[in-house]
């Protein structure tokens, strides 16, 4: 089973949580989040972020999910995907964190990391599109 770990500026992470929570029960049991509030260093946080990396590993890999790539968060889940990388956890970040992404992260999560991956991915871009 792939885990998911989201880092994301704060409150975004605790929200999509719940409305995951909303719409597919607690499916929860491999996902940890991370709400990046504005005074939070990378140093500081990079080893928390790994830490839920390792904690969320169940021999399938780790998705990492981020909102913004180049703000604080980003960063913050580079420097753990790299180190969790180090320890030979396979691991893989992607930004643009939408909920149909982690909706799609989560109903895949059964599936293989790259597999995983391009199901969220596809999910993120295929929920945005012109209503009117």
């Amino acid at each position: 089973m792939t885990g998911i770990v989201i880092v994301v500026h704060a409150p975004l992470g605790s929200a999509m949580r719940e409305s995951v929570r909303h719409v597919l029960g607690e499916a929860t049991d491999v996902l940890a989040v991370h709400d990046i509030e504005p005074q939070d260093m990378p140093d500081d946080l990079a080893p928390v972020v790994l830490k839920d990396v390792l904690r969320v590993d169940r021999g399938q890999g780790v998705l990492v999910l981020t909102d913004l790539i180049g703000a604080t968060p980003a960063n913050i889940a580079k420097r753990a995907v790299a180190d969790a990388r180090a320890l030979g956890v396979q691991c893989c970040l992607l930004a643009g964190l939408n909920t149909p992404m982690l909706m799609r992260a989560l109903t895949y999560r059964n599936m293989s990391l790259a597999e995983a991956r391009e199901k969220a991915l596809a999910g993120g871009v295929q929920g945005c599109l012109r209503v009117d």
